[in-house]
């Protein structure tokens, strides 16, 4: 065992490519604005069975929408009415294809109602919900100054330009779970609308995620997800092109982030700050371990699918590092979901809890017509709680 361990560890050019460094991760106590309350228990289910992994909702038009698995955005004009408005890929046999099917995750309307998308297997999108076409911006395949798009995750509009994240330059989706125990290499990048182009702002961000622009127009923030931390970079002013940690040591991993109300804003932390998170931080041997014996068992079953194919084994070849894995076997479920409501001065103001497992796993929270509506990647299931 001892001798595997050593050729896992130290044999060069065995997958993953990836490097792994210590870091640690120190989340806040739940004290202050971060006090545990029940503002987000009693949710009530909506679609329950119809859809799946709500990952972003939005609101347009007096209208709210949302982004699911199987490559759909979903109008919700009423709570018994879900009508698909866009599909992102083709026609699949299930989620397990979802490099296939598509998988939409960040979008936004711009003030004409076109509608922007960053699906993690077909890129940038912009789409005339008339017409219920798209068309494709920035295409998986287009090399951006050196690397392709693995996982487009989140969007912002500002008039002439795109400000969007690509959580990885080396893993897709369906591989995100070697994003976490290696390094970070996701980007944030912008694309000019009338240039028809895109340029990278920043590098090596551990899992780029959601992104917002301040109030004033000076600077984005953006979810550094496995860092527990909100970035800001300056796209104006007199620190223009430089970078610091906005909003470090989170109690969770931050995803999607919305505005919320004048001068706030709010991030979902998609999964707690758990033990498994913390002690394996300062670990890269044993991070890089467990990558490198992940893609030998996925090696095993590619092998295997190959001779043999079957639905059952392409099934657990896309469960396996897929971060539905973690939550499969438990290691990233959690009774406690928590939404953080922050200023653009960085300051915590105030957060929403949910204790009473009626909704798990919350990356993203929009508020609408008196009632908080809940995000997230593995629900099959779209949730609500009333505001007030």
């Amino acid at each position: 065992i001892s001798i595997v361990i050593m050729v896992l560890l130290f044999m060069p050019g065995i997958p993953p490519d990836l490097d792994f460094e210590s870091y640690t991760l120190v989340g806040a106590q739940f004290e202050g604005p971060l006090s545990i309350n029940g503002k987000l228990n009693n949710a009530e289910r909506l679609f329950e069975g119809k859809l799946k992994g709500p990952e972003d909702v939005a609101v347009y038009n007096n209208n709210l929408y949302t982004s699911c698995h199987g490559g759909v955005i979903y109008k919700i004009s009423s709570t018994k009415k879900l009508d698909p408005v866009l599909v992102t890929g083709k026609l699949c046999d299930g989620f397990h294809q979802e490099h296939i099917c598509g998988r939409p995750l960040g979008f936004k309307f711009d003030k004409s109602g076109l509608l922007y998308v960053a699906d993690a297997y077909y890129g940038l999108l912009r789409s005339n919900l008339t017409t219920g076409k798209y068309e494709t911006l920035v295409p998986m395949n287009q090399e951006i100054e050196g690397n392709r798009p693995m996982i487009p995750n989140s969007l912002v509009i500002s008039d002439n330009t795109i400000y969007w994240t690509d959580s990885s330059t080396t893993h897709n989706l369906f591989d995100g779970l070697y994003t976490f125990l290696g390094n970070g290499r996701g980007r944030v990048l912008k694309y000019i609308i009338s240039e028809k182009r895109s340029e990278v702002l920043l590098n090596n961000i551990h899992f780029a995620n959601g992104i917002i622009l301040s109030k004033d127009g000076n600077f984005l923030i953006v979810a550094e997800t496995f860092r527990a931390r909100l970035l800001r970079y300056y796209i104006r002013g007199p620190k223009m092109g430089t970078v610091d940690t906005f909003v470090d040591n989170l109690p969770g991993l931050p995803d999607n982030i919305h505005s919320f109300g004048e001068n706030n804003f709010i991030v979902s932390l998609v999964m707690p700050l758990d033990k498994l998170a913390v002690n394996l931080a300062p670990y890269p041997y044993v991070r890089k371990l467990l990558a490198r014996t992940l893609v030998l068992i996925e090696s095993i079953f590619k092998i295997g699918y190959h001779l043999y194919p079957t639905s059952m084994v392409e099934k657990i070849i896309h469960w396996l590092g897929h971060f539905e894995m973690l939550q499969t076997i438990g290691l990233s479920k959690s009774n406690h979901s928590v939404s953080i409501i922050v200023d653009y001065n960085g300051n915590i103001v105030d957060s929403l809890h949910a204790t009473d497992s009626s909704v798990t796993s919350v990356s993203g929270l929009v508020k609408f017509r008196n009632h908080y509506y809940l995000a997230s990647p593995f629900n099959p299931y779209l949730a609500r709680v009333k505001s007030e």
